[in-house]
């Protein structure tokens, strides 16, 4: 049986006679149809209990209206798609044309914002119609709360006003409460429509087959929801099952992404023909490369190992840096500055972002290398910093660049100057530049163990021998493809490391000059 509502609740109805004459004649099905629908509880929820959960629904709307100064409420729930918002409860307001309509939660910014901020308050709206965020209903001012679950949004709660008044702290202090009351109130329907209490078929299965108990769907779990929308216990929740495919999803976009970003290898000018390549046993691949031609026709290329080491699971941290870096890398590119002056500003840009993507010692949490070539003279202007293994091979021998050496600097000299060592060579006509990830790609850290006699000979000379040996393996390799006719020098260096494990990633980029194509 239902409780007549206060007489002075009566002064927030509709403003017209024939609105509060329309408004009782609803039928209390269609209302408890909407809050059967609210609280998603259609195959447990008992008619008494929807009854009773509409009434207490208007209640704590009807206060929220008297404590407030509003005309007129209406509570949206999303749906299972999180796609559209329901029209769930309405007071102060005819509801026979509102129940049940829903409209889209894109576009609707008031909505968002309140889920967003938690509330949201418009006034003075008809002189400012412009920035109305998608009002639902024509009113002079409005709050819009968001109705929270434990961890998402369910809907949205909107009071409305006549007036183009401002709602102060206390009117949104109240309906914030009206918007706890009303998940509240939800969450309790639940508890009193359990299976156990001999629910019967709710009024929204008219014209629907009904389901026995013991047929009834299981993917519906009562529990589960109330606890969503409970708030969150003492104890630490167990890890949610979708995790792993999630990071596996996610990881998929950002090779994707990676991928997408990469450029193809192409004639970069005439007679200079550009090529990379990025093998890595990691979903995400731990380098990039970039090229460009400068407004000025000199030809740039750039190059980023990721983090100090190889690092064999990945490191999201120097990923972060190393994306950061590539965008002020070509933020950079546009203006007149040489590669040192470039890499100099890109590091700086990281320190600013990321106070430890720099250490002490003025390490970077990454390899980066930049390059300007004068396509008319062959003229190479290279910058780098951190461990990159090169060389210069052509059909009549290979010599190297040393930007392996490494550098250090003290702590004091930080951010003024950075250890970035800086080359100038000529690439002439039939020479190509070659540039690796450190120690060649980690070919020569996947050697076999040094002999007693050769490691105390690197401890005499300073010379890691095994390096050397790899160098003049990739070296000798490039000279014989090359005298052999081929322009595509990162070809034959995928032939010589095809029978290695891909054991760490393989980052390389080869710039060629070939005045005369071989046909």
């Amino acid at each position: 049986m239902s409780t007549s509502l206060p007489s002075y609740l009566k002064i927030h109805c509709a403003d017209h006679e024939t609105d509060r004459v329309a408004e009782s004649q609803v039928e209390s099905e269609a209302k408890w149809e909407q809050t059967e629908l609210a609280v998603q509880a259609t195959s447990v929820l008992i008619n008494a209990a929807a009854k009773k959960g509409s009434d207490q629904v208007d209640q704590v709307l009807a206060d929220a209206l008297l404590a407030t100064d509003a005309t007129a409420a209406a509570v949206y729930l999303l749906d299972d798609a999180t796609e559209q918002l329901n029209t769930r409860f309405v007071f102060g307001m005819l509801p026979a044309h509102r129940l049940g309509t829903s409209r889209p939660l894109r576009g609707a910014r008031g909505d968002l914002e309140a889920m967003v901020q938690g509330t949201f308050t418009m006034q003075d709206l008809p002189a400012n119609r412009m920035d109305q965020h998608s009002i639902p209903e024509p009113f002079a001012s409005a709050i819009c709360l968001c109705l929270n679950g434990t961890e998402l949004p369910i809907g949205t709660l909107w009071l409305y006003s006549n007036a183009p008044h401002a709602f102060d702290e206390k009117a949104t202090a109240a309906a914030r409460l009206a918007a706890t009351d009303i998940c509240h109130t939800l969450v309790s329907l639940h508890r009193l429509s359990s299976p156990a209490n001999g629910s019967s078929a709710p009024a929204s299965a008219r014209g629907r087959d009904l389901i026995d108990e013991e047929n009834a769907a299981p993917d519906f779990d009562a529990d589960r929801f109330v606890e969503a929308m409970e708030p969150l216990p003492g104890h630490t929740p167990p890890a949610i099952d979708d995790a792993p495919s999630a990071m596996h999803e996610w990881e998929k976009q950002i090779s994707d992404w990676q991928c997408d970003t990469l450029p193809l290898g192409t004639r970069l000018a005439r007679d200079w023909m550009v090529d990379g390549m990025v093998e890595s046993p990691l979903a995400v691949a731990q380098s990039w490369h970039h090229w460009d031609v400068l407004p000025d026709g000199i030809l740039a290329i750039a190059m980023c190992q990721f983090g100090h080491a190889w690092a064999p699971q990945g490191d999201l941290g120097d990923t972060l840096d190393a994306t950061v870096a590539r965008a002020a890398l070509q933020a950079h590119l546009g203006y007149r500055h040489t590669p040192q002056e470039a890499l100099m500003r890109t590091l700086h840009s990281l320190l600013q972002v990321r106070d430890a993507a720099i250490d002490e010692s003025g390490r970077p949490s990454l390899s980066l290398l930049y390059a300007h070539v004068d396509p008319q003279s062959g003229r190479a202007a290279i910058s780098s910093i951190g461990q990159w293994s090169s060389l210069i091979a052509s059909p009549q021998g290979y010599r190297s660049l040393n930007l392996d050496r490494a550098a250090t600097i003290a702590a004091e000299e930080i951010p003024g100057e950075l250890p970035i060592m800086s080359h100038e060579t000529t690439l002439l006509d039939g020479e190509a530049l070659l540039v690796t990830s450190a120690q060649w790609m980690g070919i020569a850290s996947e050697a076999p163990p040094l002999t007693p006699r050769l490691d105390e000979t690197i401890r005499r000379d300073g010379i890691d021998h095994d390096s050397e040996s790899v160098r003049h393996q990739i070296g000798a390799s490039l000279q014989k493809a090359m005298m052999e006719g081929e322009r595509s020098p990162l070809a034959a260096l995928r032939r010589h490391t095809a029978s290695i494990p891909l054991n760490r990633e393989r980052a390389a980029l080869a710039l060629l000059h070939q005045a005369n194509p071989i046909s």
